[in-house]
């Protein structure tokens, strides 16, 4: 068998729950009562306020019956790309992660980060609705339950100069946060780095990147200023978050708790969505505020070039996903027709 990073992963996750159950006797039923949430993003960014309202009024429901303890800034150790192990087989009971990461897992989650896909949230909610029955049966297949999603803010570049045309994409030495990101920036001549959000702070200080691909409100999160002078506005992409359970903790909840849960996730869904929607003028305020140039129309040339240089992705990925993808794309082009 060839050793790849998840199976080391799923070893010491496996080794590491079998030795605290060993040690001590009885944990697995009180643990279920606690869960720890891990998040790669912070307490003040959009997946940690949405997290925290779903504690929150989940609490008003159930009482102290299951307490959930946030843990932003990957401070459990976990980032997005480890929580689909992470949660399965159960280092930590709930998670929240950023899915278009989760393609070397199973291909479909890709569907969330394919370029120009969804030109906005409006089409961002509507192609999570008809894409959601589809995640729900991977989670399930792999010992989790999918709570509720929220968007990420649609997708431009922090860079040193605004990104207005192809010239300013050759070379330009970008942060991306996925696969799809990763292919679409190459194919457009830039020169892109994955890099976890998390990390993204060392990279800029040491100059190992010269811009980065992310939402505005990411780039306060970033307090961007810091290192770049400019956004550009793009609407590359809308990936989605994803909180998810493990099922095993989930089902040791009585009848009452998973109702309450089922309530609370459609609607900590609306708040997020609304969350989102109202912060992105917000966004472009704080960081004009911190004197950074705002270009909040994509600029025709680099957004048409970026088009191209993505195109290929959407055939590769109905080549791998087969007749799955195709219904979820038929579905989303009649319901926003």
């Amino acid at each position: 068998m060839t050793i790849t990073r998840r199976n080391v992963l799923q070893l010491g996750i496996g080794l590491a729950a079998g030795s605290a159950f060993a040690s001590f006797p009885g944990l697995a039923s009180a643990a279920s009562l606690n869960w720890d949430m891990s998040d790669e993003y912070g307490g003040n960014a959009q997946t940690g306020i949405v997290a925290k309202f779903f504690i929150a009024e989940l609490s008003k429901r159930i009482g102290d019956e299951l307490e959930i303890t946030y843990h932003g800034s990957k401070s459990l150790g976990f980032s997005s790309a480890d929580h689909f192990d992470a949660v399965q087989f159960g280092a930590v009971p709930i998670a929240v992660s950023q899915t278009s990461v989760l393609g070397g897992v199973e291909p479909f989650f890709d569907l969330t980060s394919l370029p120009f896909l969804a030109k906005d949230l409006a089409e961002a909610r509507t192609l999570w609705g008809v894409s959601k029955p589809e995640f729900s049966r991977i989670f399930d297949a792999n010992n989790m339950v999918v709570l509720y999603a929220q968007p990420n803010a649609p997708s431009g570049i922090y860079a040193k100069k605004p990104i207005d045309s192809i010239e300013a994409l050759k070379g330009l030495r970008i942060r991306t946060y996925d696969a799809n990101g990763t292919r679409t920036f190459a194919a457009a001549g830039a020169a892109p780095l994955q890099v976890a959000f998390s990390d993204l702070i060392p990279q800029l200080s040491t100059g190992g990147i010269d811009a980065v691909l992310t939402s505005a409100e990411g780039g306060i999160q970033l307090s961007a200023w810091d290192y770049l002078s400019d956004f550009t506005a793009l609407n590359y992409a809308m990936a989605l978050f994803m909180v998810h359970a493990n099922e095993d903790s989930y089902n040791e909840l009585s009848d009452g708790a998973k109702a309450a849960i089922e309530e609370v996730s459609a609607i900590t869904e609306d708040f997020a969505w609304k969350l989102v929607t109202d912060s992105i003028e917000e966004s472009y305020e704080t960081a004009r505020s911190h004197k950074m140039m705002v270009t909040d129309t994509p600029p025709q040339e680099a957004f048409e070039h970026l088009q191209q240089a993505g195109a290929d992705l959407h055939t590769a990925w109905l080549e791998k996903v087969g007749e799955r993808g195709a219904e979820v794309l038929a579905a989303f082009n009649a319901a926003k027709s």
